[in-house]
């Protein structure tokens, strides 16, 4: 019964937030509007999915293609794949994403953003995001009558929703065509041992402010220093596009209790599916080689090799044990082979740090890597079911 409750009250409080925010939003003067309180950029649409709020950018492309949607990482608005007002277009992912036919779909869950949410969520979980952005992709895809399995594009710590949104989607008679890893953490556990420093902010959220703020900063100047010119200024990108988040989404296996953090490593492994290889979609890895990023330039191959090579033999190879133990020896090397190489061939390493994607020859790049990986995702399943048969 008192758990019961619990929800009930907890239910009744994201209401009473979500409906304070919505009147805050009607009745705030242009004055107000004027100094950065809730101010859209072009295209941005607020939306509510599984009962939190959600900003959203969508961009229609070639309907015959599948909509690549980028899943942003903790406590940094998807902004920062497409830009300001005023930026250029072509130092952001989604110019070339809309140049090569993709459309794209941007998702932000709720953030402490001054400028876009006005109430703070600190019990937002894994499961919470992944429920929340399955449900928008099924809304868009079906409006817009796209493929029903997307690409998703995982950047930091979205690397962690890959198995639960595959499953929330499949619920809802969708999919994942390939999840694409961005210098992103993995579903293993302690490999982010840093973020177990979080601390609570008033709001129940995990300050970033720090924590990791000083960081992405140096991140973002020297995407600047690269492109050759400022592509997003270091204040502007603070005060509107970085918040303090919910703790239960950092690869730190830290929730939210009775105003405090604490550690459930148990709970984590379960909303992010650590160990449910054959629940992940098929999947690919992006990163990077800069110092500044350590943890992801010397590790990202390793974690995500694990997991790129267990979906693949549990999804084409496990799963017909009658024809594995009835192939010839000659098919089996070759087997053997294929699946030793996949996770080399389905990763890629790209010049710049943790924002690799920030800035025109960054942002270029990216998409065009992501066209390759795609091809050899679909290369190396096709190979692999040839040599099952």
């Amino acid at each position: 019964m008192e758990a019961f409750e619990m929800v009930v009250c907890d239910l009744n409080r994201r209401q009473f937030a979500m409906l304070g925010a919505a009147l805050a939003a009607a009745w705030r003067t242009p004055a107000e509007a004027e100094k950065g309180s809730t101010m859209l950029y072009p295209r941005e649409e607020l939306t509510e999915a599984a009962g939190y709020p959600a900003l959203v950018r969508f961009e229609p492309g070639r309907p015959e293609l599948p909509v690549v949607v980028f899943v942003t990482g903790g406590g940094v608005l998807g902004r920062v794949a497409y830009g300001p007002p005023g930026a250029r277009a072509a130092d952001f992912l989604c110019h070339w994403l809309h140049a090569e036919g993709f459309a794209s779909l941007v998702l932000s869950y709720p953030i402490d953003s001054r400028g876009v949410f006005d109430a703070a969520f600190p019990q937002f979980s894994i499961t919470d995001w992944a429920e929340q952005s399955a449900e928008i992709i099924a809304r868009y895809v079906d409006r817009n009558g796209l493929p029903a399995n997307a690409i998703v594009l995982g950047w930091s710590m979205a690397g962690r929703i890959a198995e639960p949104l595959h499953a929330a989607l499949r619920r809802k008679g969708k999919g994942i065509e390939l999840f694409v890893a961005m210098a992103a953490a993995s579903a293993l556990p302690n490999t982010l041992p840093g973020l177990d420093q979080l601390k609570p902010a008033a709001s129940g959220l995990a300050a970033i402010k720090g924590a990791y703020l000083d960081w992405l900063l140096e991140c973002l100047a020297g995407q600047n220093s690269a492109a050759g010119h400022l592509v997003l200024d270091a204040d502007g990108f603070t005060r509107e596009m970085t918040g303090d988040f919910p703790v239960g989404l950092a690869a730190s296996a830290m929730r939210y209790r009775n105003g405090a953090f604490v550690s459930d490593p148990a709970g984590d492994a379960r909303e992010v599916g650590t160990a449910q290889y054959r629940s992940f979609p098929p999947l690919a890895l992006m990163t990077h080689a800069s110092p500044i990023d350590a943890r992801h330039a010397l590790t990202d191959h390793s974690t995500w090799g694990v997991y790129i090579t267990q979906q693949l033999c549990e999804a084409l190879v496990f799963s017909r044990a009658d024809d594995l133990a009835a192939l010839p020896s000659e098919k089996w090397a070759l087997l053997v082979e294929q699946v030793r190489e996949a996770a080399q061939r389905l990763s890629a390493t790209l010049p710049g740090n943790h924002m690799f994607f920030v800035g025109e020859n960054g942002a270029r790049r990216t998409v065009q890597r992501l066209k390759l990986l795609r091809q050899t995702a679909a290369d190396v399943a096709g190979e692999i079911s040839r040599l099952m048969t």
